[in-house]
């Protein structure tokens, strides 16, 4: 029998395992090395001619109380889980904004090379049978010299906006995740489960992936004045990200469930 085997360091053990709010690793580091000074503590109180129960009373006294164990770990804001909570989340949702933009420019990208292989019409749409306001005509004619109809300008506009814009969301989603990787933080105290972000951005990229190919196959709205490339782009990018997303929460799984 160890000299840790008794009730009162166990019972310390067991209080400090349930109070502590940080990642399995460093859980398990934490009670290892509270476990290697107690057993060393208890042994020495045996050399010293304490029983057993009296060996690990005093043993455990030195050490600390459980709350100011898990205070000298948490530190500073993280005394209060609900705030660690909060900061986990906004990390959160500065990385999954961060790659949602970056996502939405390589479908930017992608509509770009549709554009070149496939023409502006599978992107931009027919300009075929809409009405579009005289203002935004002029507008568009301006913008494109020698194009003499409303409706190839419009179409040549929808086609040309489909890359410019999404491509300035892209060059956010990369300021945002920027932001996310300098922003302070202390990687010992995640308190979200490690698949707590993977497993969202399989929703939402699964949800907006299979969202926009239904639009694209079949002719939804508005596809008279956006071509089936406005959404399939779209899908394309959102699909792939979804199985990328899938394929680390699968690790991440594997990985908890090998301990």
């Amino acid at each position: 029998m160890s000299a840790t085997d008794g009730g009162t360091v166990e019972q310390y053990l067991d209080q400090l395992y349930g109070r502590l709010r940080c990642a399995p690793r460093d859980a398990r580091r934490i009670l290892a090395e509270a476990e290697d000074h107690l057993r060393e503590a208890v042994t020495d109180g045996l050399a010293a001619g304490l029983t057993q129960q009296e060996a690990e009373e005093q043993a455990v006294s030195s050490f600390g109380s459980v709350r100011a164990v898990v205070r000298a770990h948490d530190g500073g804001i993280w005394r209060l889980p609900g705030r660690a909570v909060l900061f986990d989340l906004a990390l959160a949702g500065l990385k999954l904004g961060g790659i949602g933009a970056l996502a939405v420019g390589a479908s930017g990208l992608l509509a770009a090379a549709m554009n070149l292989l496939l023409g502006p019409g599978f992107v931009g749409g027919t300009g075929r049978g809409v009405t579009y306001p005289a203002a935004s005509c002029r507008w568009w004619l301006a913008d494109n010299p020698g194009v003499h109809s409303c409706a190839r300008a419009a179409v040549l506009e929808n086609s040309i906006d489909a890359v410019s814009l999404r491509l300035a969301v892209g060059v956010l989603g990369l300021i945002l995740l920027l932001c996310y990787y300098v922003a302070p933080r202390r990687r010992s105290r995640h308190v979200l489960p490690d698949g707590f972000v993977p497993t969202i951005a399989v929703s939402l990229f699964g949800a907006a992936g299979a969202g926009l190919a239904l639009l694209a196959a079949s002719g939804g709205p508005g596809i008279s004045v956006v071509g089936p490339g406005w959404y399939l782009s779209g899908a394309l990018v959102a699909l792939v990200m979804a199985a990328a997303f899938a394929l680390q929460l699968n690790r991440t799984l594997l990985r908890r469930a090998h301990g």
